[in-house]
């Protein structure tokens, strides 16, 4: 028998709830900087603006040029964009991000509020009442 084959007789642990566990994790993260949204907005200003000075150094130089090139680094883009974290500005007078203010402002002005609401909530949208205007 080759040690490659698996047997009856020697249990195989296999972990599929990862991506799951990542979901979750990421979700939560993006609560928090919804829940927060001014102190996550000067946490990505000043750690960007903290990247572009370090970008600036000869050793941050070196770093941009290898990166530039990186498959990580793309993927990180990825994420970026696709998720809370592209919402936040560099703008030092913007305490809140302006997207966050113009999804707000486009919720209210939505006929499927309602349903949006329900969604959030967790609920049917036969849950969902009328909104009392």
């Amino acid at each position: 028998m080759s040690t490659d084959e698996p047997t009856a007789d020697v249990p195989c642990v296999v972990l599929r709830e990862w991506e799951d566990g990542l979901a979750h994790i990421l979700q939560e993260g993006q609560y928090l900087l919804l829940k927060h949204p001014v102190a996550a907005q000067a946490s990505v200003r000043a750690l960007v603006a903290e990247g572009r000075r370090f970008a600036e150094t000869p050793t941050g130089r070196r770093w941009k040029a290898r990166l530039a090139r990186s498959e990580l680094v793309r993927r990180g883009r990825m994420l970026w964009q696709g998720s809370v974290l592209n919402m936040f500005e560099e703008n030092p007078d913007a305490l809140l991000p302006s997207a966050l203010l113009d999804a707000v402002m486009g919720a209210i002005v939505s006929e499927g509020l309602p349903a949006l609401l329900a969604r959030l909530l967790g609920q049917g949208y036969d849950d969902a009442g009328p909104v009392d205007s």
